[in-house]
């Protein structure tokens, strides 16, 4: 191949690295790299932005070297690095990555919302993963003969009598309480735990650093917390199924990158619930009630007070892996 064409193939793929390198290292300075990965990812696409302008340089190196002429292999293996003659096989090739690095800079980056929850699939009982696990063990722990809990008790709830004096009167009835109130299992003592803390609480304020964990918890033990107070912030989203005076407060959750992207909120009900368009942000304070949709019980928030809110700088809220430690 002429050395001319093998350099232009060369200084194609140094730009495409270095186009990719500098795509990542503008979303990370504007901090638009949040919307698409989660935080705790951002050192390791740093990372890899440095590894994308290594490679440029070589590919940099072998365009200068093809375009004086010396063409002869660079390295040692036996595999074939000549570029295919096909005009249309080259177009096609480069083009599947100048085109998304095209869009990347043409585009702007936009916030998922009501249009991509509506296709996910809202979640408004955030514990049914967290329950279904417990079931499941509890199913587990019956057809093994581990005995069974009392009524009443989540499954899989630990029911082994307490040690003789290992506690004072007090506060083995203290725990009594809490174990009525809050019963648990391996698979929910994290969010029992924390269940008793909000349980303490006037308003519970769900926070950014722990919403899914508070949502969890509340909608585990929602017969507890019927009648307590709630404030959260999120954008409007609606369902055919609701009712004029409904909305859902609703936030995504996201585990590693916006591809496993998950919708969460609580359903809303509001007089002037029109009032707000979908997608709106919304910070809505109200009391917790219970009622069902699609023949599932679920939270309900009777809204008292509501205001517009400013988009939220990270829209997105992420696991916290302190939590139960």
């Amino acid at each position: 191949m002429n050395s001319r064409v093998l350099g232009l193939h060369h200084a194609l793929k140094t730009v495409i690295l270095l186009g990719f390198a500098v795509y990542i290292a503008y979303l990370v300075k504007t901090d638009g790299i949040l919307l698409y990965i989660a935080p705790r990812m951002v050192d390791y696409v740093k990372w890899s932005a440095v590894a994308l302008y290594a490679v440029a340089a070589y590919q940099l190196y072998l365009t200068l070297r093809a375009w004086r002429g010396r063409t002869s292999a660079v390295c040692d293996c036996d595999h074939d690095h000549t570029p295919s003659r096909s005009l249309f096989k080259n177009i096609v090739v480069y083009g599947l990555f100048f085109f998304p690095l095209l869009l990347g800079f043409l585009l702007p980056d936009n916030t998922m919302g009501s249009s991509l929850a509506a296709k996910k699939g809202m979640n408004l009982s955030s514990s049914s993963s967290v329950k279904k696990d417990s079931e499941t063990a509890a199913g587990s722990g019956a057809e093994t003969g581990t005995g069974s809990a009392p009524a009443g008790t989540p499954a899989g709830t630990d029911t082994t009598p307490a040690a003789p004096n290992a506690q004072t009167p007090g506060t083995q009835a203290a725990a009594a309480a809490d174990g009525e109130l809050f019963p648990a299992d391996k698979f929910t003592q994290q969010y029992a735990k924390y269940a008793k803390q909000l349980y303490k609480s006037d308003l519970i304020t769900v926070k950014e650093d722990l919403f899914i964990e508070t949502l969890t918890s509340v909608d585990l033990y929602l017969d507890r917390f019927v009648g307590k107070k709630l404030q959260l912030t999120g954008f409007v989203y609606r369902q055919e199924e609701m009712k004029s005076n409904q909305f859902v407060v609703a936030r995504f959750s996201i585990q590693c990158c916006s591809a496993d992207a998950a919708p969460f909120g609580v359903l809303a009900e509001y007089d002037r619930a029109n009032t707000f368009a979908d997608d709106s942000w919304v910070t809505v304070t109200g009391t917790i009630q219970k009622t069902k949709l699609n023949d599932n019980d679920i939270m309900v928030l009777k809204v008292e007070k509501i205001a517009k809110a400013e988009p939220a700088k990270v829209p997105y809220v992420y696991p916290n892996f302190d939590f139960g430690s």
